[in-house]
């Protein structure tokens, strides 16, 4: 595959990370490498000794390759997407795992002095079969590899950040089109009056291009982006964390292809990203396993919450019917996780206006119904958002949605604020449960309610989602809620 182009469609929205999608793919991978030896054994006791039952020996080879396949194949690099991207490479390497596997068995047979316990035709056969066996799977996966990639499920998406006069990025962007990448955007670090021309990954597609590194990080929730490339650069005076800087406002996965020494890539491993060598610089605050353990407990959760909730909110929709004229839910738009726009819903807890300036709910404010009143002060028109939960836009525990002029002006007055957005906005959140929920009317009320976002978004862990929610308890009628 490193010597071919791929046709690719259109990228879309995955409903599984790519992460996932390629850790299903190993794993299958791995079971046919592992029925293979199985596949082999069970053939050459056919050939050898017929209907007859395997004896203990037997099965414990049998047993051992399994457990030796397992370990020794992922450790010689003959596991995952790398071993299959060029057939033939991959062929050697799994080659050579194939013949460790056997010699450490043949090493342990030796050394327990149990040689003539095996027939020497059933060794052969069961080599011959399970090696056979390893060359077709792996043929074929090499192939549902480069179907996968040619339809967009397991081809990674790329932004190629680039500086004023780094060179080749042409040649980069080629490089890893024909190595099945797919250039989604060219990024120029500081704004570039003749921005580079690089080509998308079928080598006539052009990729979308960006003003600079700032208006990426402010439109990544448009991108549909797997993984960055930074390419700085050499002549560039500032440190790679100072170049780098912003990608921390956003959840993404970063590698650089270094153009010198810098300390921030002291200790880090280099590896090959369409036979080009990088160094992961940053990484997503939370892993694919942990999006999925998280998505897991807000379903969970989140549904038994809702149903829990439900007569509650039936009582709640009559009382806001009754209570002043309007809808029973409002709905509004806020910025969610990478700043992808969602719809928030809440019981309606305000008389209907037509005031175009949002402006956040003060103590005594005259907006606010009677029913209303009691709905903000125990968070009861929160509930709805139960159903943001469940269907996805939102969290169960993360930092609390601001209405969108809020975003615009603090992410103005405070630099980290957009990185809040690295995590799905939350029901309920690290800040909340600190007391630094209700009104901000301060800039330092607001500063501390992102410093505790941040925390929440860099610390993240089960236990920490389930105490932020029995906290919630606690503070569910805080002071400063109204």
């Amino acid at each position: 595959m490193a010597d071919g182009s791929f046709h690719v469609k259109p990228a879309h929205r995955r409903v599984v990370s790519l992460g996932i999608i390629r850790g299903l793919f190993v794993l299958g991978m791995q079971i046919t490498d592992v029925l293979s030896m199985v596949f082999g054994a069970y053939l050459a006791h056919i050939v050898r000794f017929g209907d007859e039952v395997p004896d203990r020996p037997e099965l414990t080879a049998v047993g051992l390759s399994v457990i030796i396949t397992l370990l020794v194949f992922p450790a010689l690099n003959a596991t995952g997407l790398p071993a299959l991207e060029n057939p033939w490479r991959g062929l050697k390497r799994a080659s050579r795992a194939f013949l460790a596997v056997f010699l450490v068995l043949a090493i342990i047979a030796f050394g327990l002095q149990i040689v003539e316990d095996f027939s020497r035709i059933w060794v052969g056969v069961w080599i011959a079969a399970a090696y056979f066996s390893l060359v077709c799977t792996r043929i074929w996966w090499s192939g549902f590899l480069k179907h996968g990639i040619e339809t967009g499920v397991l081809r990674e998406r790329v932004a190629l950040i680039h500086g004023a006069g780094t060179r080749h990025v042409d040649e980069v962007s080629r490089q890893l089109g024909r190595n099945g990448f797919e250039i989604q955007s060219v990024v120029p670090i500081d704004p570039s009056p003749a921005p580079i021309q690089a080509v998308g990954s079928d080598g006539n597609s052009a990729p979308r291009r960006h003003e600079s590194l700032d208006a990426f990080v402010q439109d990544f929730g448009t991108e549909t982006i797997d993984r960055a490339i930074l390419m700085p650069d050499a002549t560039d005076g500032r440190s790679l964390r100072q170049v780098a800087g912003p990608l921390r406002m956003i959840s993404l996965d970063v590698d650089v292809i270094p153009s010198g020494y810098d300390p921030a890539l002291v200790g880090r491993v280099p590896r090959l990203a369409g036979g080009i060598p990088v160094v992961n610089l940053m990484t997503r605050p939370l892993s694919d396993v942990d999006v999925l353990v998280k998505r897991t407990e807000d379903l969970v959760l989140g549904t038994l919450f809702l149903l829990l909730a439900a007569p509650l909110m039936a009582v709640v929709a009559v009382l806001v019917k009754l209570d002043s004229p309007g809808p029973v839910l409002f709905s509004q738009s806020r910025a969610g996780f990478n700043n992808l726009p969602f719809r928030i819903y809440k019981f309606r807890s305000m008389y209907v206006h037509d005031d175009p300036q949002v402006r956040q709910a003060t103590r005594d404010d005259q907006r606010i119904t009677r029913v209303g009143r009691i709905l903000r002060k125990t968070s009861l028109d929160e509930l709805p958002q139960l159903l943001n939960v469940v269907m996805g836009s939102m969290s169960l525990v993360g930092p609390r949605p601001h209405a969108l002029a809020h975003d615009r002006e603090y992410g103005e007055l405070i630099s980290t604020y957009i990185a809040r957005h690295r995590m799905k906005p939350g029901l309920t959140g690290w800040a909340q449960v600190n007391g630094w929920r209700g009104e901000t009317e301060s800039l330092e009320k607001m500063e501390k309610r992102i410093e505790h976002d941040l925390y929440y978004v860099d610390h993240w862990s089960l236990y920490l989602d389930l105490k932020i929610i029995l906290l919630t308890l606690r503070v569910l009628t805080h002071r400063n809620a109204y």
